[in-house]
């Protein structure tokens, strides 16, 4: 039932464009992990890189507390950066967030793998389902953005023209949240408590 309603709340054309999207991001967390582990930087400078970028209650947060800091700014904060940008007239600026995203772990794992290979795999294989799982939210939304935006640009091309028809912009943001409240709040929330709990259950027992 649950599965007939998401095929039915997000169309193909979306799912194939969030394929596409997750791929990229993929390639840009690799790409920045062999970046990192070539050049070598600072390890420590790094880190505090890292927990600078994480939302401040998140870093000593745990258990469910955490769980529900991280539905907050994973799934309503950033979300809503992202919207917002979707309405500026510029195509793929609300990406920002998810290059930002995937950029930040793909340095870390480069520090680690660099400093101690072997707690680096296992930081990684630990990272894995959290990580896929919530990027996988973010390229999903980017793909729906990526309508509203286009719906956001035809409209503001027509704005001065006598045709005003197209889709409406209302439509397509009333699909837009629909999506976001179907799909991506209960993906992210599953992101929540994977990072929560299965991310150090499975990185203890890789020890």
């Amino acid at each position: 039932m649950r599965r007939s309603v998401i095929l039915h709340t997000v169309n193909k054309a979306i799912w194939k464009r969030s394929i596409t999207i997750f791929i990229v991001a993929l390639s840009i967390t690799i790409l920045a992990t062999i970046i990192t582990y070539i050049i070598n930087p600072d390890l420590q400078e790094v880190m505090d890189t890292v927990g600078n970028n994480r939302a401040e209650p998140l870093k000593d947060a745990t258990g469910i507390k955490k769980v529900w800091l991280y539905v907050v700014n994973n799934g309503f904060l950033v979300p809503l950066q992202m919207f917002i940008l979707a309405f500026i007239p510029i195509q793929f600026l609300y990406l920002i967030n998810v290059i930002a995203t995937v950029s930040l772990p793909g340095v870390l794992f480069g520090v680690v793998l660099q400093s101690d290979s072997n707690q680096g795999v296992e930081l990684i294989i630990s990272a894995i389902p959290h990580f896929v799982v919530e990027i996988f939210a973010f390229c999903l939304l980017a793909a729906a953005l990526f309508e509203l935006n286009r719906v956001v640009r035809s409209k503001i091309r027509h704005i001065f023209k006598r045709d005003k028809g197209g889709i409406s912009l209302i439509q397509k943001m009333l699909e837009t949240v629909k999506i976001y409240v179907v799909v991506i709040v209960p993906l992210i929330v599953v992101a929540a408590f994977l990072e929560t709990y299965i991310a150090d259950l499975i990185f203890n027992l890789l020890q």
